[in-house]
């Protein structure tokens, strides 16, 4: 990999990391469905001139409708949950990459894909690492917010699944109907079980605003761009691996951020977990799969324009 796409890549993989602490920052300000909603409100605007309200190809509706529940708002509803419930956000980092083990599944279930025996042993060693910072005493009262974002990596997995029924569909569209699709559910949540929403944009500063505008468009738009560029120049096998970064990133910034101290229980299911992940993505790259479960769904990698889209490859998923 050349050296300005290797810096690109490392660029990349920070603000994917970078949306767990930030995002607690977020739901510290605003409750975690009014955030999620904001989010997805800004992020169609900012498609809104690509998208224009474009339908999908006759068929692909129901796919369609299937990616943007479990993605728009699964996954943002549960994460941000998961972040405004936790006291400490380093396992939350962790817990996300449960969403290749999942998505693993979920393809063998329902597509039939073959799973080799060296990928169940890392599937399995993925959820033991998440076991092994479960049962860290100092994180007790985190268990619940550990559930829930194993819930929302769940999402994401399926997510996917739906994502691979919509190749032909522009990237943009999918991800303009899953941002503006989410934004009412996630308003009426929001209403329905939280509180102080209008003091809480009342009151927001210029930090609590850029806090929105970084998980809308540093890392749902500028993030995954970038890594639509690379798959222009590589081989998705050389790229999925990289992905294990984004939690290296993550927990990295949160101990900048919130000064936490992880236990060495916590860095031992997290090194097992990260490790287990490379494994599973590194298996699912170079397995003849077309859409590796490690990297993210089709709707979360706006298009290049026409004239510099990417040639198919063999193999190509937060």
């Amino acid at each position: 990999m050349q050296a300005r796409h290797l810096v690109a890549i490392l660029f990349i993989m920070a603000l994917f990391g970078s949306a767990y602490p930030i995002g607690k920052l977020g739901v510290g300000h605003f409750p975690p469905f009014e955030f999620a909603a904001l989010r997805s409100a800004v992020l169609t605007l900012a498609l809104l001139p690509l998208w224009r309200f474009a339908f999908p190809p006759p068929g692909q509706g129901w796919a369609l409708a299937g990616f943007c529940a479990s993605m728009g708002v699964g996954v943002y509803a549960t994460m941000y949950t998961a972040l405004g419930m936790a006291d400490t956000v380093s396992p939350i980092v962790i817990g996300t990459q449960l969403s290749i083990p999942f998505a693993v599944l979920l393809g063998r279930l329902f597509l039939g894909e073959r799973v080799r025996p060296l990928t169940w042993g890392a599937i399995v060693a993925a959820f033991a690492g998440v076991l092994v910072i479960a049962l860290e005493p100092a994180l007790a009262q985190d268990l619940p917010a550990l559930g829930v974002i194993a819930a929302s990596a769940f999402c994401y997995a399926v997510a996917t699944l739906f994502a691979r029924s919509l190749r032909d569909v522009s990237p943009f569209v999918m991800n303009g109907w899953m941002a503006a699709s989410a934004v009412l559910p996630l308003a009426l949540l929001s209403l329905a079980l939280e509180s102080d929403q209008w003091h809480a944009i009342h009151n927001a500063g210029p930090v609590a605003w850029g806090v929105v505008l970084h998980s809308a468009l540093a890392v749902s738009l500028l993030a995954h761009v970038g890594m639509f560029s690379l798959y222009r120049h590589y081989p998705v096998a050389h790229v999925i691996p990289y992905y294990v970064l984004m939690p290296v990133f993550g927990i990295a910034f949160t101990l900048l951020l919130f000064a936490e101290e992880p236990t060495a229980r916590t860095l031992v299911g997290g090194a097992i977990v990260i490790l287990a992940t490379w494994v599973v993505n590194r298996s699912t790259a170079g397995s003849g799969r077309k859409t590796p479960v490690g990297a993210q769904p089709a709707a979360e990698l706006p298009e290049p324009p026409p004239d510099s889209a990417p040639p198919r490859t063999e193999s190509r998923s937060r």
